[in-house]
């Protein structure tokens, strides 16, 4: 037997995905995303699969990710009907994903690093007497 499918209008898939219609719209006309089937009235009928795809440029978006570059991850990655070639692809993506993850983690670090030693040089700046921080003061940086 087939896989029964579930199909969902344009503003259904919307609301589901956290989105708004024209978005959807503008994902199709950039070759993001498009619908699995139309309807003999024109309507766009989504799925499951297509949803699990708008969720994924939701990811990549939010790990900054520009439009183009996720047209061109998805262009790069080849998602067949095969099982194999499904997971390759979802492999590939995630992979990036986690990639972007680990990139911004790097700078989350960093940055929890600068903020830290500013404090520190803060708490000096507490204890000492001048009114007045010195042009040579290494704290004086720290100042806003």
């Amino acid at each position: 037997m087939g896989e029964e499918k579930n199909f969902f209008k344009i503003g259904e898939l919307a609301e589901l995905a956290g989105v708004t219609v024209r978005t959807l719209r503008y994902y199709e006309e950039l070759g993001l995303l498009s619908p699995t089937e139309l309807t003999s009235g024109g309507f766009r009928l989504y799925t499951d699969h297509d949803l699990n795809r708008l969720v994924v440029i939701k990811r990549f978006k939010d790990l900054g990710f520009s439009l183009e570059e996720i047209g061109e991850l998805f262009k790069g990655t080849k998602i067949g009907e095969s099982k194999k070639q499904k997971i390759d692809a979802s492999y590939f993506l995630l992979q990036k994903q986690l990639e972007q993850i680990n990139n911004k983690i790097t700078e989350l670090k960093n940055s929890q690093d600068s903020i830290l030693t500013a404090m520190g040089a803060l708490e000096t700046c507490k204890n000492c007497s001048q009114e007045i921080c010195p042009a040579t003061c290494s704290n004086r940086k720290a100042l806003l």
